[in-house]
């Protein structure tokens, strides 16, 4: 609300419908008071800014007509009245202080400071009078024109009133028919807002849903905004790539035109090419063909020459002077007793018995030297590598399907067991068995190319005391069973022993894990003779099955690599208890070995294979269907003359001993 204003309603009205007012703000007749905000009449206050402030005013107007009337001009007449009263109280109370304070020096006169006029000056107190009656006449004229400018306007206010209440019965009229109108149109809004009601709360559901939607394509939009720039970005650098494609391929095609007239050129050299490919593949097949029947021929001849050179071939290998036995040689490790004449000659003498005797094979020389003569002979200085290079041939006979038997023979300390099994580890010192199972899996190898495929079954064994120990079991697995050598045919002489162990081997990695596992379970014991004697004789066996998928030729051989024990005499040996039964067990199978030869070489019609284990286990091999190779190891020590002579005299027997020929074993 405005100044001046406590309640009501408010409403702007014209200033021609107000009528004038005084300085103070109050009408001439005393009903109503107005400022620029408000209006009072009749002692009420209206906010004329109020938009219904017309209904109060004209409400306002109806209640002073209906108060008791008052004579027009008489509020007026009042205040002149007391105005006058008050002027002419004034004027008096300002004559008596004229009077009173007198004038002051120079002739100035005023209220204020003035002296009292003394009672005798008559004459200024006249003239003070003189002047307060002319302003008094004055101020009653001003005022009595007032009067009439007053009576005037009230005539002009009356008559407006009368065109007020004319206007104000229009406007109640007016009022009550728009009345009607506003409570017509509020009852009907009121029905309007009921029937909107449930439209306003769909409205605002839906409105709702609109936001929540709204405020998800807007995150949308800000994803699909971010998505776009980084598609932009993406889009630039696809761009660049494609003007660096572009040119690339221009160059491309550059190239590819120049790659066309290239490619034209080797399709016709490839043309050519195939051509010459058909051509070398017919020969190819024809060179094959004749490879395959070479293999043939070569394995043919390659038996017909081991054939020729015997059967029952003989290598001799004379160890060198080790440690103590060199200084007690005189710190010289030349064998005096024993000299070498050539690769396959060897002479033996004893401190000059020109008149030693001789035997079949030998040729006594002067001075009491013998000579011996074998298909080789090894001298101390060889290598292990030498010795297995002429063995070698027989490894090949046992893939080409033949049955092969190398064995060492000896006194005991003559260097067989190196020469079988040499040292594991060292390459350079590897045995015959390691070096020919290594020949086997490399010639296997190479023959893949020509279609063979073979299978390899590894066996090892020991004769100990008469008696067979299967040296790749374990005890626990070797409990309780019985080991026999039995015939594999009665028309042949194949052989094979019941409950051994045989293991399938893939590689030479197995096999000499096997070996090492036979070496460990070996009868070994310490003699006069030998501090590491091998008491019992070792047979190790490879069976190679084979079969060629281009020839669908199959054949079957058996590798018998065998190391003997060491013959000893029982004197010099010092064998007691139990060494001694190895002893006696050992010479007589070597004894009886000797026998078989014997009988062979003299073409008996009975052969003693089964007096002992070990010929009865090598029947195969000493048999005629075998081609065998024995190794006669000499010692270098001339106190084992005796034992040397003795095992050269038994080399020289079976070299002479012929047991016929070998046939390849042809699996079906």
């Amino acid at each position: 609300m405005g100044a001046g204003c406590s309640s009501g309603r408010m409403i702007r009205v014209s200033d021609s419908a107000v009528p004038p007012v005084a300085a103070n703000g109050t009408s001439p007749n005393g009903h109503f008071h107005r400022n620029r905000k408000c209006l009072c009449i009749g002692g009420t206050l209206i906010d004329l800014r109020q938009p219904d402030s017309g209904k109060l005013i004209v409400e306002a107007l109806l209640r002073v007509q209906e108060a008791p009337a008052r004579r027009p001009g008489t509020n007026i007449t009042n205040q002149v009245n007391s105005r006058s009263a008050a002027v002419t109280k004034s004027t008096g109370t300002g004559l008596s202080k004229s009077s009173v304070g007198g004038t002051k020096p120079g002739g100035d006169t005023g209220s204020k400071g003035k002296s009292k006029r003394p009672p005798w000056d008559l004459k200024g107190r006249l003239q003070d009078m003189e002047t307060l009656v002319k302003s008094s006449a004055e101020e009653r004229e001003n005022l009595m024109q007032k009067f009439m400018d007053y009576d005037l306007r009230i005539e002009s206010l009356e008559l407006e009133k009368r065109s007020l209440n004319q206007n104000l019965e229009k406007t109640q009229s007016v009022s009550q028919a728009t009345q009607g109108e506003v409570d017509r149109l509020s009852t009907n809004l009121r029905n309007e807002q009921d029937g909107r009601s449930a439209d306003k709360r769909r409205y605002e559901s839906t409105i709702q849903d609109l936001e929540f939607n709204k405020a998800t394509l807007e995150r949308q939009i800000k994803t699909l905004e971010s998505e776009l720039s980084a598609r932009q970005d993406e889009l630039a650098g696809l761009k660049s790539t494609v003007s660096h494609l572009t040119s690339a391929h221009a160059g491309i095609e550059a190239q590819l035109s120049s790659t066309k007239i290239m490619l034209d050129d080797r399709n016709k050299r490839v043309s050519e090419l195939e051509s010459q490919v058909a051509t070398q593949k017919d020969t190819i097949e024809d060179m094959e063909k004749k490879l395959r029947d070479g293999e043939n021929i070569r394995r043919k001849l390659h038996n017909t020459v081991l054939e020729l050179k015997g059967n029952i071939r003989v290598f001799c290998r004379v160890r060198p002077l080790l440690g103590e036995e060199i200084k007690g040689n005189g710190d010289s490790d030349v064998i005096h007793h024993i000299s070498f004449v050539d690769e396959k000659t060897l002479e033996l003498c004893k401190g000059g018995d020109p008149n030693s005797s001789t035997m079949s094979g030998l040729k006594g020389r002067g001075g009491g030297a013998i000579e011996f003569n074998y298909d080789r002979v090894f001298n101390p200085t060889s290598s292990q590598a030498e010795v297995f290079e002429e063995i070698s041939q027989l490894a090949q006979s046992a893939l080409d399907g033949y049955n092969v038997c190398v064995f060492a023979y000896g006194q005991t300390g003559s260097g067989k067991t190196f020469t079988m099994e040499g040292i594991h580890g060292d390459e350079t010192l590897e045995g015959m068995i390691p070096r020919t199972v290594k020949h086997i899996f490399k010639s296997m190898k190479d023959l893949e190319d020509k279609g063979w495929r073979y299978k390899v079954e590894a066996s090892f064994l020991e004769i100990y005391n008469e008696t067979i120990r299967d040296l790749l079991a374990t005890p626990k697995e070797s409990k309780n069973l019985t080991y026999d050598v039995k015939l594999v045919d009665s028309k042949k002489n194949d052989t094979f022993v019941t409950n051994l162990k045989v293991v399938e081997v893939e590689n030479e990695s197995r096999v000499h894990h096997l070996l090492t596992l036979a070496q460990q379970q070996r009868a070994v014991a310490a003699t006069n003779m030998n501090e590491r004697s091998s008491r019992s004789h070792s047979v190790f066996r490879l069976k190679l099955t084979g079969h060629n998928s281009k020839t669908l030729e199959c054949c079957e051989g058996n590798l018998n690599l065998v190391d003997l024990a060491g013959s000893e005499r029982l004197k010099e040996s010092g064998s007691e208890g139990a060494r001694l039964t190895e002893t006696q067990n050992i010479n007589k199978s070597l004894s009886n070995l000797g026998n078989v030869i014997m009988a062979l070489g003299q073409k008996q019609s009975h052969i003693p294979y089964r007096n002992s284990k070990l010929t009865h286990l090598l029947q195969n091999s000493l048999g005629g269907n075998s081609k065998t190779l024995m190794f006669v190891n000499v010692s270098p020590l001339e106190m084992c003359f005796g034992e040397t002579l003795n095992s050269l005299r038994f080399a020289t027997k079976v070299n002479q001993c012929h047991i016929g020929t070998a046939t390849k074993q042809i699996r079906k």
